[in-house]
């Protein structure tokens, strides 16, 4: 005689198998290349133009009507540093004009415009860079949670 069929097997309480994790996220692509950031702001030590942008002829400071316009001037300053943070210590400074061989630093506080060449002498005009924008306004705050129900 054929032996007697085995049971079923008792039914399964264990848990269903989990899935398999997921593999990672890819990281993030990373940001292109930028330029370097404009200069902005009062800085002695960053690059300063002449009134018309870099390339612009150098020259004696000038109005747009061709005047000097209200300045200060300073003697006894030994480089273009010194008279460009003079300018940023100054309220109102909007260029300088520098004249390295007698050290003399001029502050402008009207609008110049322009150069305008001086036979004979060495002048430099410069203005500051433009202001920096202010900074980003930080994100509102989050609502507090709910309280359970």
């Amino acid at each position: 005689l054929p032996p007697p069929p085995s049971p079923p097997p008792p039914p399964s309480h264990a848990p269903p198998a989990a899935p398999p994790p997921s593999p990672p996220a890819p990281p993030p692509p990373s940001p292109p290349p930028s330029a370097p950031p404009t200069p902005c702001g009062c800085d002695a030590d960053a690059p300063w133009d002449p009134p018309g942008g870099a390339g612009a002829a150098q020259g004696a400071c000038r109005t747009a009507d061709g005047g000097y316009g209200d300045y200060t001037e300073y003697r006894g300053y030994g480089n273009l540093t010194e008279c460009k943070a003079l300018c940023c210590d100054t309220p109102g400074c909007v260029a300088i004009e520098f004249t390295a061989d007698s050290g003399k630093c001029e502050i402008h506080t009207d609008n110049v415009t322009r150069t305008e060449d001086v036979s004979g002498y060495d002048h430099n005009c410069y203005v500051p860079p433009p202001p920096c924008p202010p900074p980003p306004s930080p994100p509102p705050p989050s609502p507090p949670p709910s309280p359970p129900p």
